[in-house]
């Protein structure tokens, strides 16, 4: 995919304007679709020190005649240079052009052309001049029109799907969005949406990577192959403007190159993105407020510092939440939360999750799947959510709260996220609700002992609440204690103690219960909980040592995710 190049006029071109095609072409013809981009004169042999390209150079080779030497190397620095032509002429200080210099101009490519005695250089500038200075004054208005245009749109607070839209119009391709968590934003007619969905797939194969450098864009552009069942999959290509303001990426301008794109059009595709960058701040900065409006509110009820109830369920309307009915409090932390890479992860648009990005994933959640009744902020490492339940069946009505949101997160995320939620019971009293707080903090601390996911509701933690104030070495400790000699015999033997103590305490000591479980024979069932009691020196028998046991299993229980 070539950037096209409006600003110049091909070498071709320029040998069909009047008196430019009197020019005849000796060297070089592969090159004929060079750009120009300006014309000068050279009568000193140091000029390849200032070659630049596009330039059609010109000369009576005067320079040359003591240092015919540097004549080779002229070519080749100018196929270097990408320069655009090489016009001698001849009959007045060379004869006529060297055979080695055409076979060097036809070797890279640099069109070579012979000038005719009798015309002067100004009669081959002027109109090959006139031509590129009418390009680039076209290019100039076009430009300016699409500043215009965008300057508009951003004075006027269009939204980005409208931005995308007159970007895409300006340039002739279709534009989209992608902010840094993968979501596009195109407008709703746009009749390629389909190829950003294709370019953003997980079936997208990437096969090519090219660097674009025009303006201030040090950009890459990318060219994508759709993995699909067809013998020929199409290939997308298509641009990447980064989005950035104050050096936090918000995310991606692309389009999608339908038609032939061009300097201007990158140039432009540049500006719609800063705007872009713009409108994203503003809307962090609106974010922020409203951040700060929640995370306040929710301190108050946190810390239960009011006087007024009317006014706090009055105030908790204005967030969308009903604060006379059944309320609790949900936290939610993730091991990411903890780490400095955090920090880091705000500056990078590929960065792992953090707890502002989960936080707009939760309000996300509010928008789009309930009717209000929940508010979330961010309170140390933790998110808080505070939600308010139906009266009639409060306790069934926030599991399936706390249901839907984990399942909802999981979904949006795309991820394997590995979060752990700690939710206290719903109070009617709204006094109550930092008691709530309490509660979720304790399931919470349960949660965490889970390698895993894991979701403990307060109501649900029986004789783990005895355990909420232990660090899981204390526990791990307890339990190797207890049954080290047991985990041992498995290891070595390729038993199944465990498992059967397990089943044990889960069919309350059952031992016919337990053998049908296990698909064993009663005897051998009988035979594994002797040899437990051989290799711990403790008889099951014992009510405080089967106590210590029934915890011990339902520790390890805890440690591989078994939700409460």
């Amino acid at each position: 995919m070539a950037i096209q190049k409006q600003y110049g006029i091909t070498v071709r071109e320029a040998l069909s304007l009047d008196l430019v095609n009197r020019l005849k072409l000796v060297g070089g013809e592969d090159g004929l679709e060079r750009i120009i981009k300006l014309v000068n004169v050279i009568e000193v042999p140091d000029i390849m020190d200032w070659l630049i390209e596009g330039e059609f150079l010109l000369t009576t080779g005067y320079s040359f005649r003591e240092y015919p030497e540097m004549m080779q190397t002229l070519i080749p620095r100018m196929g270097q240079a990408k320069s655009a032509a090489l016009a001698i002429k001849t009959k007045r200080y060379m004869n006529e052009i060297p055979a080695d210099i055409i076979k060097s101009a036809d070797e890279h490519g640099i069109p070579l052309l012979e000038v005719p005695y009798d015309l002067s250089f100004s009669e081959i500038i002027a109109p090959i001049l006139g031509v590129v200075f009418n390009k680039q004054n076209k290019i100039l208005q076009k430009l300016e029109q699409a500043h215009k245009k965008l300057m508009d749109l951003a004075l006027n607070g269009s939204p980005l799907e409208e931005l995308c839209k007159e970007t895409g119009k300006l340039i002739s391709n279709p534009v989209a969005i992608v902010d840094r968590v993968g979501t596009l934003i195109v407008n709703d007619d746009c009749p390629d949406k389909y190829k950003f969905d294709i370019f953003f797939s997980d079936g997208s194969i990437e096969i090519k990577k090219e660097k674009l450098r025009f303006g201030n864009i040090k950009e890459v552009k990318y060219s994508l192959e759709y993995a699909s069942d067809s013998d020929k999959p199409p290939t997308i290509k298509a641009i990447r403007i980064p989005i950035i303001a104050d050096k936090y990426q918000y995310g991606n301008m692309v389009a999608i190159i339908n038609n032939n794109i061009y300097e201007p059009d990158i140039l432009t595709l540049e500006r719609a993105a800063t705007i872009a960058a713009l409108e994203f701040t503003k809307r962090k900065a609106i974010y922020e407020i409203e951040k700060s409006y929640y995370s306040d509110f929710l301190e108050i009820l946190l810390s239960c510092d009011f006087d007024n109830i009317g006014e706090v369920v009055t105030r908790g309307k204005v967030f969308n939440i009903d604060l006379e009915l059944p309320t609790a409090v949900i936290l939610i932390n993730d091991n990411s939360f903890n780490e400095i890479d955090e920090i880091k992860s705000y500056m990078d648009i590929n960065g792992s999750r953090s707890k502002e990005s989960l936080l707009k994933d939760i309000n996300a959640f509010l928008r789009t799947e309930r009717d209000g009744n929940l508010i979330a902020g961010i309170k140390g490492n933790n998110i808080v959510v505070v939600t308010s339940v139906k009266k009639d069946y409060p306790v069934s009505s926030l599991k399936e709260t706390v249901n839907d949101l984990v399942d909802y997160l999981h979904r949006s995320t795309g991820t394997d996220l590995q979060i752990n939620v700690g939710v206290g019971k719903a109070y009617s009293n709204i006094r109550k609700i930092n008691r709530s707080y309490e509660e979720a903090r304790e399931a919470l601390k349960i949660a965490q002992l889970s390698e895993k996911s894991n979701v403990v509701f307060f109501d649900n933690l029986g004789f783990y609440k005895i355990l909420s104030e232990k660090n899981r070495g204390d526990l791990e400790r307890f339990v190797d204690e207890l049954l080290h000699p047991v985990f041992e015999y498995d290891k070595n033997k390729k038993g199944d103690l465990i498992k059967t103590l397990e089943t044990y305490y889960e069919t309350n000591r059952n031992l016919k219960l337990t053998s049908t479980r296990l698909y064993a024979h009663y005897n051998t069932v009988l035979y594994r909980i002797k040899k437990i009691e051989e290799l711990t020196g403790v008889s099951l028998d014992n009510p405080e040592s089967s106590l210590n046991f029934e915890i011990a299993v339902n520790i390890l229980k805890l440690f591989r995710n078994s939700t409460i």
